[in-house]
């Protein structure tokens, strides 16, 4: 446990944004697209100007989630609560969205033209924040788990750090995979199996933090009953 989050939070949020950040999306693309020229300009020295960019990115969406919030939980508790069951409805029409989707396939995706690292930093940063998915996916699926009693900011920190982790080694694993544009190819064959693999997670999760929010909400329900009834 760190201060108030359960260790069983840290983990059912670390399955969940691996589980976001080993399916293809825009910030896998844009890092790929910089890890296969050729040359030095190319492979993981390529990719590092994206990935930067792309966690500098998730730094200022988790900032300014934390900060919008926080401002909601502290004004209405009653609309954070909501939102908190519009997360857990969205991973869940998220694991469904995956079983019918189809996978974007890495092995078409073009190579950009050698660049500097400044260059693939604001690559990665303007594909991150311009992304229209990103503020609805921080606005809806941070908030289940965090809890409003707890030390927010705390709470918010641990998150990010652990996005910075996941972010960073799915980014870099495909990066690893573009280095050798061979086996792109073959990472595309495991995609379709890995989609069915990460819905199922994502659904599982879902319900998990379903049970917990009822789970929450009976104890506090209960709670203010037997204090109500003391008084």
């Amino acid at each position: 446990m760190i201060d108030d989050m359960p260790l069983e939070t840290i983990m059912l949020f670390l399955i969940t944004d691996l589980t976001f950040c080993f399916t293809p999306g825009p910030a896998t693309m844009v890092t790929v697209s910089h890890a296969l020229p050729a040359g030095k300009q190319g492979g993981m020295r390529g990719a590092l100007g994206p990935i930067a960019g792309i966690n500098i990115g998730n730094f200022i969406w988790y900032a300014l989630t934390a900060f919008g919030l926080i401002a909601m939980i502290q004004a209405f508790p009653t609309a954070y609560a909501v939102l908190r069951w519009l997360g857990v409805a969205y991973l869940a029409f998220l694991g469904a969205a995956m079983l019918h989707g189809a996978s974007k396939r890495l092995v078409h995706q073009s190579a950009a033209k050698a660049a500097s690292f400044k260059r693939g930093f604001l690559s990665g940063l303007a594909v991150h924040l311009s992304n229209p998915k990103a503020l609805f996916f921080y606005t809806v699926i941070i908030p289940p788990f965090v809890d409003p009693m707890g030390n927010l900011w705390l709470q918010f920190g641990t998150l990010a750090g652990l996005t910075i982790f996941t972010e960073t080694a799915g980014l870099t694993f495909y990066a690893a995979l573009a280095s050798r544009s061979r086996h792109l190819g073959s990472a595309d064959k495991v995609q379709d199996a890995f989609r069915y693999v990460a819905a199922f997670v994502l659904i599982a999760v879902a319900i998990i933090m379903a049970y917990l929010n009822l789970e929450e909400s009976g104890v506090d329900l209960a709670f203010k009953g037997v204090k109500g009834w003391m008084e």
